[in-house]
């Protein structure tokens, strides 16, 4: 029937804020579609592929923008109405960016219940010698290049 949407929660919020059922935008920024496990980080788009194998139908999946682009505007929020929504990115890509680490070999820490570990390769995605995880980093705008990173994580890291 084709009437099932998934997506994380920035694609609920978006879609929400720009209209839901009436006409509201079912998107994800890249970063977050990473971690879905069924996007081709190279390409930035769903493996067919992987979506087949396990039976998704990719056409409940949430469209993919870059982190930077106007994806829309608020619609039925009254005085609110009208405000462009530019941008969403994950958890640890919106810390490895928001701390500055945009040049190469650039890196961050974060410590909460877990602690995580982002380094920036640049354009290009590394594969791991040593068990990190190859990941998006960030896209900042349609047309730009996507930067990726090398992540680490520790499962317990601040909670007891």
């Amino acid at each position: 029937e084709k009437r099932c949407m998934f997506g994380t929660i920035e694609s609920w919020l978006i879609y929400n804020l720009t209209g839901g059922k009436e006409g509201g935008i079912h998107m994800t920024d890249i970063s977050n579609a990473s971690r879905y496990m069924l996007m081709d980080i190279k390409s930035g788009k769903w493996d067919q592929g992987i979506c087949k194998e396990l039976g998704i139908d990719v056409a409940c999946l949430p469209t993919i923008k870059s982190n930077s682009e106007v994806y829309g505007t608020v619609k039925g929020f009254g005085s609110l109405d009208g405000i462009p929504i530019a941008g969403a990115l994950g958890d640890q890509h919106a810390a490895l960016l928001g701390q500055g680490c945009i040049e190469v070999g650039s890196s961050k820490n974060t410590y909460g219940t877990g602690c995580f570990m982002l380094l920036n390769t640049g354009f290009e995605a590394v594969p791991s010698k040593s068990g990190l995880l190859t990941t998006v980093g960030f896209k900042l705008g349609s047309e730009a290049k996507t930067y990726y990173a090398l992540e680490g994580s520790v499962a317990f890291a601040g909670r007891t």
